[in-house]
């Protein structure tokens, strides 16, 4: 059985593994989260993968020899992940396994934890565990991420939820909450040929009860929603809602999933456009080298960055249904799934000048310049009533036999509430409505992208999008130390200090007193440069500069290993 510094390790990993830096990261630990841990993870074949969880963390905790939590122990780093990750993770699955109608208060809570541990079952905070004591953990776990190029999501609440808002935030889909949406697919008879996109948008448009799932998929904050989003679609996609089996299934029986897939927008030498299946890397996975097969070939999936695969062929944007491509190298995928859309959104790669045009983004943001594909005819004479609307606009666009492409276009209006078009296009209404009201940009300056930081002495430039003129700029640092603070007007470039040292910062965007916006960004020192694990293609979206030549980046060569190569030269 592993112990509980393994089960640390494997859930830091799996919860950071597939996705990109930047990307907002959930501690949602639930049962299927442990089942895939233990087998994937942790390579153990087990019927019981949380009963072991829990009981590694019990013997860490010295819960084994008495009824008395010790967090101590929890306060230690292991294997360079802070030592309280797997008891934290314990505790959002104690909010997992609450009920609708158990409420959400404190008592509640510990009494659901205290259950999960092990312990009386008695209301109130387990002894050796007073307000406030594994409050550091979660410093020292967003602290991680922040290092780590990610961005935390676990917050601290207020009131009576002062401490449990940290297990709550992370907590998305409960095991009642699963029950319910399997019921829900089955009762409206879904198509089993949605992506997560188009389930995600549905689910949007549900008359939804239960107030913690409502609240998650209408949330204020579009990384939380596009959350709830994907644990919804893992439930979608294992069918298991089809037969009214909506359990959940053994560890050694675990379902396959699929490879979701966009467009990746390439000109050629001739100018003309092309667009190539853009396989994206599944999530919270680790697996061996995959192959997908197209006519009778196996096409290796080489990674081009956390997140993504290289493109892959030549593909028609819009096709008449779901193509799926077999997968093998794991028998835990099982298909490459290119989606029927009737609309795509793409935008240039993120943090890089003249980035190729891609679905790089599961939501636009305030400020994205993006490149929106639609279907002649309905889809496409609602992008036309958007603009006459006032509520988007383009720079141009381009008529082809069976789609346009608006380039440029960007959100004008906070204001889509009020606007009613045709209800068959309501997903691309939707996907294009803002869901903040500013947002804030960082370019330019010196980056490492594999850490998605800054070094020091070249910082990023700050630009703030909104629908306001001006907004006040705070940047802290971890102690909450101004480092920064001015009035700015929106699209105004702001050069930021460039004696910041190395360390982590925040930056808060209020207007007329309200924070609207925040986000993270790292310097680093020279010394803390990381040498990329693979040598990155560079991705050129004009062609023509290069010859329709690929061009790789720099790599680092050992001098005993250059001296060699010139001798035997």
């Amino acid at each position: 059985m592993a112990s509980y510094e393994e089960w640390n390790f494997a859930i830091a990993s799996y919860f950071t593994s597939g996705v990109s830096k930047g990307t907002h990261i959930f501690l949602s630990l639930d049962d299927e989260a442990i089942e895939d841990i233990a087998i994937r993870f942790l390579e153990e074949e087990t019927e019981k993968p949380v009963n072991n969880f829990i009981k590694a963390v019990r013997e860490y905790s010295g819960l084994l020899s008495q009824d008395r939590i010790n967090l101590g122990p929890f306060g230690k780093s292991l294997r360079g992940i802070p030592g309280g990750v797997g008891f934290l993770g314990a505790m959002v699955f104690a909010a997992y396994r609450m009920l609708e109608e158990e409420g959400i208060d404190e008592s509640n809570y510990f009494y659901r934890l205290r259950k999960e541990l092990g312990l009386p079952l008695e209301h109130g905070r387990p002894d050796g565990m007073p307000a406030g004591s594994e409050e550091h953990l979660w410093f020292a776990w967003n602290n991680f991420l922040k290092h780590s190029g990610f961005q935390p999501t676990a917050e601290r609440g207020s009131g009576p939820q002062t401490y449990i808002r940290y297990p709550l935030s992370q907590a998305i889909l409960r095991d009642s909450d699963k029950q319910f949406l399997g019921q829900r697919y089955r009762e409206k008879q879904l198509t089993v040929q949605l992506d997560r996109d188009q389930l995600g948008f549905w689910l949007s448009r549900q008359q939804i009860p239960r107030k913690h799932l409502s609240e998650g998929l209408h949330h204020s904050d579009p990384a939380r929603v596009w959350e709830f989003y994907r644990a919804a679609y893992r439930l979608y996609e294992t069918g298991e809602w089809l037969d009214g089996n909506i359990h959940r299934i053994p560890s050694t029986q675990l379902k396959s999933r699929n490879i979701e897939s966009g467009i990746y927008r390439e000109e050629t030498i001739s100018g003309n456009t092309q667009y190539y299946i853009f396989p994206r890397q599944p999530e919270r996975s680790r697996s061996n080298q995959l192959n997908v097969s197209v006519d009778g070939r196996n096409t290796p999936l080489r990674l081009l960055k956390e997140g993504y695969f290289l493109p892959l062929w030549v593909q028609n944007p819009f096709v008449d249904a779901p193509i799926q491509f077999p997968i093998s190298g794991d028998p835990y995928f099982k298909w490459l799934v290119f989606p029927k859309r009737d609309f795509w959104i793409l935008n240039s790669e993120p943090n890089v000048p003249n980035g190729a045009i891609a679905t790089w983004k599961s939501y636009p943001e305030l400020g994205d310049k993006l490149l929106i594909l639609c279907k002649n005819g309905s889809f496409a004479e609602e992008m036309s009533l958007l603009k006459k609307e006032k509520l988007i606009d383009w720079a141009k666009e381009q008529q082809y036999e069976r789609w346009v492409e608006y380039y440029d276009c960007e959100v004008l209006s906070y204001d889509f509430g009020g606007y009613i078009g045709n209800p068959d296009c309501r997903a691309l209404v939707d996907s294009l409505a803002p869901r903040t009201e500013a947002s804030i940009s960082l370019s330019a300056g010196l980056r490492d992208s594999n850490q998605n930081a800054w070094i020091e002495g070249f910082p990023p430039l700050l630009k703030i999008y909104g629908f306001e003129k001006q907004f006040e700029v705070t940047i802290l640092t971890p102690s909450n130390i101004q480092v920064f603070n001015d009035e700015v007007y929106q699209q105004q470039e702001i050069c930021l200090p460039n004696n910041l040292k190395p360390d982590v910062y925040e930056v808060e965007l209020k207007w007329n007193g309200k924070q609207v916006a925040s986000r993270m960004f790292r310097i680093i020192s020279w010394d803390d440069i990381q040498e990329r694990p693979y040598i990155e293609q560079i991705i050129n979206s004009q062609n023509l500069s290069t010859a329709g030549i690929h061009l790789f980046g720099p790599i680092i060569i050992d001098e005993k290993d250059a001296a060699e190569e010139v001798q035997n030269a």
